[in-house]
């Protein structure tokens, strides 16, 4: 069976779509740039920032060195 997720790896720093078959890593591409230019032009929409706005992003936890989200049923 075949599983998709997306990861992030603070080691390396990149966001990645990795494809998982049996369990075993099947591909991976990096997405890093498109998903963090998403991001920070859905928070500049979200939040009615123009071109030029400063945003102060604090961090409150820390994470674990992978994080992985399933991607699909």
């Amino acid at each position: 069976m075949k599983t998709q997720t997306l990861e992030y790896n603070k080691e390396t720093s990149q966001i990645t779509i990795c494809e998982y078959d049996e369990g075993f890593l099947d591909s991976s591409n990096d997405v890093t740039d498109a998903v963090m230019t998403l991001a920070l032009e859905k928070l500049y929409d979200d939040y009615g920032l123009e071109l030029g706005d400063e945003v102060v992003i604090t961090k409150k936890k820390s994470l674990d060195k992978i994080t992985k989200f399933k991607i699909g049923k």
